[in-house]
């Protein structure tokens, strides 16, 4: 769309139209706009891997448990309309940061976690659950006492549980601190 189709850029309307076009199209370049590539559904979210898993089937059981166990823990029982990508690289720019382990980006309606090479398969250790509390609470700050439970919650949440997957309890049994570090009252 060209200035002309605009309107005259002279006149308060045209104006006001050149604005809200570059403004938006400012948005969609600053979010990135990525296109959404679901593996399946669960809880209502579209859940991506960025490298899909062998067998989509298992994984799906898997994801479905870690939401079983993750979203109660701030209230929730489901994702609808929004996005948990689980990504190999931390290099995926959150807001003002070039990299992160994990992100939720309210323009994309998408939570993104790091799946780090050294989880060996379990991707239940990604930050999930600390991205879930900034879906819940909306505490960039991390001013809310429920972050002080989020680092203890890690072996129940991963590998301490019936029915747990053999991978997580082989890289991460009795591994009870230190991964989940939340610093309150900080970004």
């Amino acid at each position: 769309m060209g200035r002309a189709q605009l309107g005259g850029v002279g006149t308060a309307a045209g104006r006001a139209r050149w604005a809200a076009w570059a403004a938006a199209a400012a948005a969609a370049l600053l979010s990135g706009c990525s296109p959404w590539h679901c593996n399946f559904e669960s809880h209502g979210a579209c859940i991506e891997f960025t490298n899909p898993p062998d067998d989509l089937t298992a994984t799906q059981a898997r994801v479905d448990a870690l939401l079983d166990r993750e979203l109660p823990y701030w209230g929730l029982s489901g994702l609808s309309g929004w996005r948990i990508q689980f990504r190999d690289s931390a290099n995926h720019p959150c807001y003002l940061a070039a990299e992160s382990e994990g992100c939720t980006d309210y323009v994309e309606n998408t939570i993104s976690v790091h799946v780090p090479a050294t989880s060996l398969g379990c991707f239940e250790a990604a930050e999930l659950l600390h991205e879930l509390g900034h879906f819940s609470l909306g505490d960039p700050m991390h001013s809310n006492d429920l972050w002080a439970g989020v680092e203890p919650a890690f072996p129940r949440m991963v590998w301490d549980f019936p029915g747990a997957p053999a991978e997580c309890i082989a890289r991460y049994q009795d591994v009870t601190s230190g991964m989940w570090i939340v610093q309150q009252n900080h970004f």
